[in-house]
């Protein structure tokens, strides 16, 4: 199966707990901005949803490392947000985002 891992931006705690409620993708907030939390969020994520721990484990990584330029730009840019704001990243099968996209469109 094919995951979607998509970093979001920055948002306030009030707004996550919105895009958690929605269909579609999980989406979490992070600070700090780690691997390693991504990952153990991701692995959650997939024993929840039934999902390939193996297949979310690269999907993850790989990520990280084709956008590790990007990451430090967001770590960077966080350390700089008020204490209360998070990067908010978004993991879910092509159907997800789908789904995700088309209840912005009918919303």
């Amino acid at each position: 199966m094919t995951y979607l891992l998509q970093f979001c931006g920055l948002s306030d705690p009030l707004q996550l707990f919105y895009l958690e409620q929605s269909r579609g993708p999980a989406f979490a907030g992070f600070r700090p901005f780690q691997l390693d939390e991504l990952l153990s969020w991701a692995q959650a994520i997939g024993e929840q949803r039934a999902w390939d721990g193996g297949a979310l484990h690269n999907t993850v990584l790989q990520t990280w490392m084709e956008r590790a330029d990007l990451i430090r730009q967001w770590q960077l840019r966080l350390r700089d947000e008020p204490k209360d704001r998070l990067l908010v990243a978004g993991l879910g099968t092509p159907a997800d985002w789908e789904r995700r996209c088309e209840d912005l469109l009918t919303a």
